[in-house]
């Protein structure tokens, strides 16, 4: 199948990827976030920045066309799992308008490139044209993605603002209401502080589908 996990910063998504790498059949292919990479990131999430709004314009692009990228290189497998995917690109650029890190234009410009150029590519009602096959939400409560966003200590999310991550959370809730009218998702209950738990039952319901599938 092909499969994106999707959810907030500090619901888990890369744990729960590197926990499926060894659950499930060697035929998956498992694609890891690329956003550290991205040029823009420590200056787009520096609120110091006189150019603050400017450099999260420059990577909500960049992390649409890396995310499009990914997609690209990895469309002709049958079985792959993303850590994030095209459909996060939307969610953070909302949450960058929030918190006022993207100004109404910047905003109104990739909100339309997003609904009129990406979104009707990733599921047509018509020719049932997907990309993926089940969309994972690891669904958890602001606080508790805070809490261990805290405990793992990476400088770059210490300096952020704890409104950001509430934001950010909110605006996953709200495409996920978008979304949901198109793609399939399995909703999982992520305050779960047990890992294992929440990768071996994915893990389950991921080889009863592909049984039926084969």
């Amino acid at each position: 199948m092909r499969i994106a996990i999707f959810g907030t910063t500090g619901a888990g998504k890369t744990t729960l990827l590197e926990n499926l790498k060894k659950l499930l059949d060697k035929k998956y292919v498992f694609v890891n976030e690329t956003s550290l990479d991205c040029p823009y990131f420590n200056k787009a999430y520096d609120d110091s920045n006189s150019d603050v709004q400017d450099y999260n314009y420059k990577l909500d692009l960049w992390m649409l066309t890396d995310r499009m990228k990914t997609f690209i290189k990895y469309k002709n497998h049958q079985n792959v799992i993303y850590d994030r995917s095209i459909l996060d690109s939307m969610v953070f650029s909302q949450t960058d308008h929030m918190y006022n890190r993207l100004d109404d234009r910047d905003y109104n410009v990739f909100k339309d490139y997003f609904l009129t150029c990406i979104l009707p590519n990733i599921f047509d009602c018509q020719t049932n044209n997907k990309i993926f096959d089940i969309v994972i939400y690891l669904k958890v409560e602001p606080h508790k993605a805070i809490r261990r966003i805290n405990k793992r200590s990476r400088d770059v999310e210490l300096d952020t603002n704890d409104l950001f991550w509430l934001n950010l959370t909110k605006a996953y809730e709200f495409w996920y209401d978008i979304y949901k009218e198109v793609i399939p998702f399995w909703v999982i209950d992520a305050n779960v502080d047990d890992p294992s738990y929440i990768a071996n039952m994915i893990a389950n319901k991921i080889k009863d589908v592909d049984n039926k599938i084969d």
